[in-house]
């Protein structure tokens, strides 16, 4: 038996980078003679990367890792969190290579090569210690020996291509030693995330980090970040709290090494000019000087949104429905042909809550996926699908909303001639129509709104402050709370799509569905109270009743 230094003892004769990996990986702590994970981590990496260069930012993520098996970093930008989460990632799987996978996640393959890769390509060239390993770039992985497609480091894209591939990929690697960072956690689709963090099962050792520009508390990012004990429990002055899981750490630009320093130390991280220049630009009060400077979720009134996520809260919005005897099921579709937008159907139920109101509580929504080699044109794919999807769940063809916009007018004519006429067409353009704002304000539509999609939306608004509205997923809740509007005029508008998507990068393809949705229920009886009268028919049996007959007298002829 060899003695070491700290304590340690081996058959063998270890060199210093060995030993320091070791006690890093069994974190070997001072009472037992030892520095702690950490110090042995820092010791390891400046013995492989001899130049490396420390700053209090690094220091604070590394040590979150070390010390906390589920770890969130929030941050401005330029806060060095691709770098250190890429150092780390080296060093946990250099203690132990052949027991240890990594999975490196990104939205798409693109980002991937921009962001983590290169880091993880230059750690590699640059390492002294000689350690076998074998690079496949084509593959974005690191093996620990050739050929070994088991244990390694693996960037993974989560956005190109179908999600459930993304997430087969993910769930076919584990390891006794498995980590997971997931980059861009903000455009992480839920899927992913919950796949990333079911690794955990059947591991002896397991951690988790999750990174991202905060951009809404319900995105799976912010769900992650959340406090313990809620977010009232913590402000602009907070840099670190906890979590149900674990930690989230804040890096807080105006708090940047460089300011803090009074100079320009680390050329690598936010400054004072790139703060003052963000000031001048973006406005202070602005959501995006929040997301990239601040590092943290931008607070309630910051920008005026459709919804707020503190009137989701409220209004128990994301919460399930309780009916009190009879509902049905109708649908909204909202239809995309090209572009990069995702025909989305939203399926809803309908029908006498037990607060005593007619209300919507939403069931799932399926992204209709076309196929671009198939010799079948892409509107008949979709009606094709609507329509089975719509049978299978029992949904009327009358109880069907569809944005009849542009190429979605021909749809609609397709779904009118090979399944019903009584589809229900829903025009996004023009203006506002003449029916109430609410039960509580009866002006009209028409003199409030400036459009017809504004109505729309703020019908949305509408139903889940009258409590009517149940059910929202986080893909719709955090594009209602992402769409901006203007009443600074005489009516309200809300932004135009492109500009919302050349803002957010992503169509509001869940909660144009949504408002599909609701147009459907206002169609068909709107924020109308239930009654109960002692014959037992409810207010819906009436209403669906007299609609009905409309349209049976309206298309008999057809």
């Amino acid at each position: 038996m060899i003695k070491h230094k700290y304590g340690l003892a081996f058959d063998v004769q270890l060199n210093d980078i060995e030993l320091e990996l070791y006690a890093f990986r069994i974190n070997h702590s001072p009472d037992r003679g030892g520095l702690g994970a950490f110090k042995h981590f820092q010791n390891a990496a400046n013995m492989l990367w001899p130049k490396l260069i420390w700053n209090p930012w690094l220091e604070k993520q590394i040590e979150s890792l070390c010390e906390n098996q589920w770890v969130c970093w929030s941050g401005c930008g330029a806060s060095g969190k691709t770098y250190a989460a890429s150092l780390y990632t080296m060093i946990y799987f250099l203690a132990a290579p052949l027991q240890t996978s990594v999975i490196l996640t990104s939205t798409t393959a693109k980002m991937i090569r921009k962001r983590a890769w290169p880091v993880i390509q230059d750690l590699y060239r640059t390492c002294k210690g000689g350690y076998p390993s074998h690079m496949v770039d084509s593959k974005t992985t690191l093996q620990a020996i050739r050929g070994d497609d088991k244990h390694a480091i693996f960037a993974i894209p989560v956005l190109d291509g179908a999600t459930s591939k993304a997430v087969a990929n993910i769930q076919g690697i584990r390891s006794p030693r498995t980590m997971v960072i997931v980059d861009e956690a903000t455009d992480t689709p839920e899927a992913a995330f919950e796949a990333c963090s079911n690794l955990q099962k059947g591991t002896k050792e397991f951690k988790f980090l999750a990174i991202g520009n905060p951009h809404s508390k319900f995105d799976q990012h912010g769900r992650f970040a959340t406090p313990k004990k809620g977010w009232a429990s913590v402000s602009i002055e907070d840099d670190e709290w906890e979590t149900e899981r674990g930690v989230c750490v804040r890096f807080d630009g105006m708090k940047s090494p460089n300011i803090l320093a009074g100079k320009e130390k680390y050329s690598f991280l936010i400054n004072e000019e790139q703060v003052r220049q963000a000031q001048k630009y973006d406005g202070e009060d602005s959501p995006k000087f929040w997301k990239y400077t601040r590092g943290m979720w931008s607070p309630e009134g910051v920008c005026k949104t459709v919804l707020s996520e503190s009137l989701v809260e409220k209004y128990r919005a994301m919460m399930p429905a309780i009916f009190h005897k009879q509902s049905h099921m109708i649908a909204g579709l909202d239809p995309a042909f090209n572009g990069g937008d995702r025909c989305v159907i939203q399926l809803g139920r309908y029908g006498d809550f037990d607060n005593g109101k007619m209300g919507i509580q939403l069931e799932k929504n399926e992204i209709i996926e076309i196929n671009a080699q198939s010799s079948e044109p892409v509107h008949f794919q979709i009606s094709k699908r609507v329509q089975q999807i719509c049978e299978e769940n029992k949904i009327l063809p009358q109880h069907l909303a569809i944005d009849a916009t542009g190429e979605g007018g021909g749809l609609c004519d397709i779904l009118a001639k090979t399944w019903s006429p009584a589809i229900q067409r829903v025009e996004f353009g023009g203006k506002a129509s003449d029916r109430p704002v609410s039960p509580e304000d009866h002006r009209k539509s028409s003199d409030v709104y400036a459009n017809k999609v504004t109505e729309l939306w703020f019908s949305v608004r509408q139903w889940v402050i009258n409590e009517q509205l149940r059910g929202m997923q986080h893909d719709a809740v955090i594009e209602f709370c992402s769409r901006m509007f203007d009443d600074q005029k005489r009516m309200t508008i809300i932004e135009r799509k492109v500009e919302m998507k050349a803002r957010t990068g992503k169509s509001p393809d869940f909660a144009d569905a949504v408002t599909l949705v609701v147009e459907m229920a206002r169609r068909l009886g709107g924020y109308a109270t239930a009654h109960r009268p002692k014959n037992g028919m409810t207010s819906w049996d009436s209403m669906v009743r007299e609609y009905d007959s409309i349209y049976h007298d309206t298309f008999s002829g057809v």
